[in-house]
């Protein structure tokens, strides 16, 4: 899988940009794969298999410890083996601290971004711990490290997302968010809110990239949500500028959608099920859906609504002059942009709006994703659809806090849970979170409405940028993504390439060295005779009479 994300993140191999995007891909996911790998040995040292149905059944009475809280009689090793896989889950699923490879990865074709990085591959870390969750119940530390890791993710790739203004690498700080709420619902013991978060994910995320692919397309390259705007306006591009309106609907989780009937399950579960005691992770995770909500319809309304403003991007080879005029391009009766001063399509820029294919796979998946949300309301005793295929699964595990919020009552005796769960402000976390997290997204979605639509009369600028926050060092930071690569690059990757040139010329010096010293003495010594062997005869003689004077000089010293 490593080598499938090089390949396609590599895909354009002249754009340097794509390579580097793609070495860093592989080298990441590397690191990963230690951990994984390590896991997996040490699965075999411990347990003598790594055949699925003989681990479970060997790994049956540490469960059974788990389930009593009795950690401290599982051996250290074994809870040691779910610690080692989640950090190859961490690597494939782009979360902290490996998430700085996905990123980057847009600079592969958006088809690749829209089934492979929305749906397929990137949830093979989820994946991989739901499979094999029955081991990760078994360690004291490796869920609750799931859990607020995937917390911390989803929070910070949503601030950086909310600062960025590539179109495309927006959605996928997106997705390592959504995959941060994945790994929290793992972690707090909803595998089958994770389960159907991935379900849901797919559908409208590969709607999200391939909207943004097909704006890409349209307007050569251009993903700048600064310098397009007003798609609803122009001819050719209602059924993109109503497939992102439902997909940016699943993502920021609104009643009705698929998204929000996920993201409620895994939210909820995050205040049953206190990690560490603390209802910290529901919080985080509450921020987060507001958040995710407004950076969302924040390229809607930048991009899909508004004024007609537009600029063609980097592939496009036009006319300069026309080029130029293009900064304040407007659209044309017939849905074409054109500059000023352009006339026909030999002056100016037009952009082509998406045809029946690409269209009609936008219909389906924006269609779908709100299909999808009924699955949640089939075989509902099994929490649904998905649930019934987890229940079904080594995914399966009966949280002990799954009814411990409240006391249930068997005849006329009201029983109490061993388990106490956890509330939201003393209400049932799955009754209410219903509207609270409805209305959080509602709240992100008003915002972005007020900032980036409401009075904008430009595509490069808006209400946002007159706010004090947009211009404080915090902001910032958060455009440059937190400083996070370039703090890696001075911790790990500067110091790694002293180290290289010191190993360098360690092997040149020493190594080497002595290797030459070697290979040299014989030269020398050999070098030393060769005058002897010249084969000319007067040199022999004087060889020989040399020779006899230095033994007689040797006698006559002896005898002395």
């Amino acid at each position: 899988m490593g080598l499938c994300s090089y390949l396609l993140i590599g895909y354009f191999y002249k754009k340097p940009s794509a390579v580097a995007a793609a070495k860093k891909a592989f080298i990441v996911n590397r690191i990963g794969d230690l951990g994984l790998a390590l896991g997996v040995m040490l699965t075999f040292v411990q347990f003598g298999t790594v055949r699925y149905t003989e681990l479970f059944t060997a790994i049956g009475p540490y469960v059974d410890l788990a389930r009593e809280g009795r950690f401290a009689e599982i051996p250290v090793l074994i809870q040691l083996i779910p610690v080692l896989l989640m950090v190859g889950a961490f690597g494939k699923s782009a979360q902290l601290p490996l998430y700085v490879w996905l990123p980057d990865a847009m600079e592969g074709p958006t088809p690749v971004s829209a089934l492979i990085h929305a749906a397929t591959m990137v949830t093979a870390g989820v994946f991989l711990i739901a499979r094999m969750y029955l081991v990760f119940v078994c360690s004291a530390w490796a869920l609750p490290t799931v859990a607020w890791i995937g917390a911390l993710t989803a929070l910070l790739a949503a601030t950086i997302g909310m600062a960025q203004f590539d179109i495309k690498r927006i959605m996928a700080y997106s997705t390592i968010s959504q995959l941060g709420y994945m790994f929290a619902g793992l972690g707090v013991l909803t595998s089958v809110g994770a389960a159907f978060h991935v379900f849901t994910h797919a559908f409208f995320k590969a709607s999200l990239f391939l909207c943004c692919g097909a704006v890409m397309h349209g307007f050569a390259g251009q993903l700048d949500l600064r310098k397009v705007s007003g798609l609803w306006s122009m001819t050719g591009w209602k059924i993109v500028v109503i497939t992102m309106l439902v997909a940016s609907l699943n993502l920021s989780g609104i009643p009705g959608t698929a998204g929000f009937f996920s993201k409620d399950m895994i939210i909820a579960e995050a205040f049953v099920t206190p990690v560490y005691g603390s209802p910290i992770i529901g919080w985080i995770l509450l921020l987060t859906a507001g958040l995710t909500a407004y950076y969302t319809f924040r390229v809607f309304f930048r991009v899909f609504v508004g004024p007609v403003r537009f600029e063609p991007g980097e592939e496009w080879h036009g006319d300069e002059d026309a080029g130029t005029d293009l900064q304040t391009g407007h659209a044309d009766q017939g849905g074409h942009g054109s500059a000023s001063r352009a006339t026909g399509s030999q002056g100016g820029f037009h952009p082509h709006a998406p045809r029946w294919a690409i269209n009609t796979t936008l219909t389906i998946l924006a269609v779908s994703s709100i299909l999808v949300a009924g699955v949640y309301f089939i075989d509902r005793d099994q929490e649904g659809w998905i649930g019934s295929m987890v229940h079904a699964s080594s995914a399966n595990y009966e949280s002990p806090y799954a009814h411990g919020a409240f006391a249930h009552s068997i005849g006329d005796e009201v029983v109490e849970e061993r388990h106490t769960g956890g509330t939201f402000l003393g209400q049932n976390p799955h009754a209410v979170m219903f509207y609270i997290s409805a209305v959080f997204g509602l709240v992100g979605i008003a915002a972005a409405w007020w900032l980036h639509y409401a009075g904008r009369t430009d595509a490069a600028t808006s209400r946002a940028d007159d706010l004090a926050l947009t211009r404080t060092r915090v902001a910032d930071w958060a455009r440059h993504k937190w400083y996070v690569d370039e703090f890696y690059d001075f911790l790990i990757c500067k110091p790694l390439w002293v180290l290289g040139f010191v190993f360098y010329w360690f092997d040149q010096l020493l190594v080497d060295g002595l290797v030459n010293l070697f290979g040299w003495l014989p030269r020398f010594v050999g070098s030393l005779v060769r005058p002897t062997q010249s084969g000319v005869l007067h040199g022999y003689a004087a060889g020989m009479a040399g020779g006899v004077g230095v033994i007689l000089l040797v006698i006559w010293l002896a005898t002395m």
